[in-house]
Formats: structure tokens, sequence, C-alpha cells
């Protein structure tokens, strides 16, 4: 490996990320480096000679430390592999995404994930409800029916006074109207419900108190199959210009 510049030599560095890693704030030997790294010596002594060919180790006194360079460039490697990482584990929600919601995951690089399992496919809901219970205030696009096992539980937290400012798809609302008349009828009457209609939402989308969430939905399903939730104040501020966009165009409802 010799200095930076092709595409294989850069591979070359991300695949050693444990070996810059081991030398981050130590200095090392052949032994020290395989066993850090947990490779042979023949592999210890081969990412030896490559890093110093490249300038990124230097020998001081019997053993190998990171160069500037080398530490400049471990820092690089370290934060794209923290990137894959965290881009990885919202491939769902990136992948069910429009392109004009302008989406940054780099909003969402904290973000928890939950996702459903063959075993417990409500986890990305009782996650929803985790926060939704927890909270003053909601505001977002409702894509899906709530399963009737919480809808007792969102009208417990209207008639306490949670704020809900939400924007429906005509299928949901004409769900809760035709299956819980009762409850939607005292959930409007209570002043604390504020709803509008739009054929097309781009998204599952909850804000609560300080917390954004977005819901990732199979189209077999109104379960959402992974709910993404941060409490960056930047993509609160993203998720807030989005569901402000879609009110403008939104139609409201007037419960009859």
């Amino acid at each position: 490996m010799t200095a930076c510049g092709d595409s294989k030599e850069l591979l070359e560095f991300v695949r050693r990320l444990p070996a810059f890693e081991a030398f981050d704030g130590s200095s090392l030997g052949k032994r020290e480096l395989a066993e850090s790294v947990s490779v042979s010596r023949p592999t210890a002594h081969r990412i030896i000679e490559s890093f110093e060919q490249a300038d990124l180790i230097e020998r001081r006194n019997g053993t190998y430390e990171l160069t500037p360079y080398g530490e400049a460039v471990g820092d690089i490697v370290r934060t794209y592999r923290d990137e894959i990482v965290s881009v990885n584990s919202l491939k769902s929600l990136i992948n069910s995404l429009p392109d004009d919601v302008g989406f940054d995951y780099r909003l969402f690089s904290d973000a928890v994930v939950t996702e459903a399992s063959y075993d417990n496919p409500f986890r990305p809901m009782n996650r929803f409800i985790e926060l939704f219970e927890g909270a003053t205030r909601i505001q977002g696009f409702n894509k899906s029916f709530l399963e009737p096992m919480y809808i007792d539980v969102a009208y417990e937290q209207i008639e306490a006074g949670m704020e809900s400012d939400i924007i429906y798809e005509p299928n949901v609302i004409d769900l809760v109207v035709s299956e819980y008349p009762n409850i939607a009828q005292k959930a409007f009457e209570n002043g604390h419900v504020t709803a509008a209609v739009h054929d097309d939402l781009p998204l599952a989308m909850a804000i609560f108190d300080g917390r954004i969430g977005l819901g990732v939905h199979a189209e077999s399903m109104g379960t959402p199959i992974a709910w993404v939730d941060t409490d960056n104040p930047e993509a609160i501020a993203w998720g807030e210009a989005l569901f402000e966009r879609y009110k403008t165009e939104s139609t409201p409802l007037v419960y009859p």
C-alpha cells in the first residue's frame, strides 16, 4: 500500500480500521498488533509494512506509532465506518421515502430504530405508543389505522388534554369514523383535536414534545414495520416544515 491514491488503496484503509484503532494512542510492535487485532504474526508484519510505506506509521524505539497523517486517516476511516453503520440502520426508511421530502439521513444518525420481528411484529407500534403516552402534544401524518388494542390508549391521551394536529389519509379517517363513531365524535368535540385530510401523504410521522418519529410501512400492512425516532432539533425542524407544507395542501376536517 503506497501513498493514498486509487480506490483499491482507499478500500484497504477502510479494511484496516482495526489496525488504526489499535495504534490510536499506542506504540505497538508486531506481536502487540497481532494480539490487538487478532491476526497472525505474518499478517501483522504485512500491515506494519504497508502502513509504513504509506507514511501512516513510523518506527520509534523499536515499536511503531501513527504519524500525524496516520492519525488523520484513522479518524476519517472511523467516521466513514460510523456513517455506513448509521445509514444501514435507516435503509428501510430511506428506501420508502419519496424524493421530494428532502430527507437528510444525517439528521437521524443517532436515532432509535425499532424494527418488527417475526416473534414481535408490534415492536414499532409499541415504541410509538411509548412516546405517545408521555407526550402533551402531537402533530404529524397518519397513514395507517391504529390497531384496536391501541385505540383506547389514544383516546385516553386526547381526553387528558393532549393537543393533536394530525393530517390523515382519507381511508384512515373513514375507518376511524366508521369503526369508532362515538370515540371520534368525543375526540373532535373536546377542542384538542385539529384534523385535516390529504390524499397522498409522503410518510408516517409524529412530532412529540422534543422528539420526532417516522414510520415505515409495508404495502400490505397497516402496522409499521419500523419506527425511527430522534430528539435532534434539526430533525424536528425538518419535520415541522414538512408538516406545514402538507397542511397547506390539506382539507380541514369538520366532524359531522
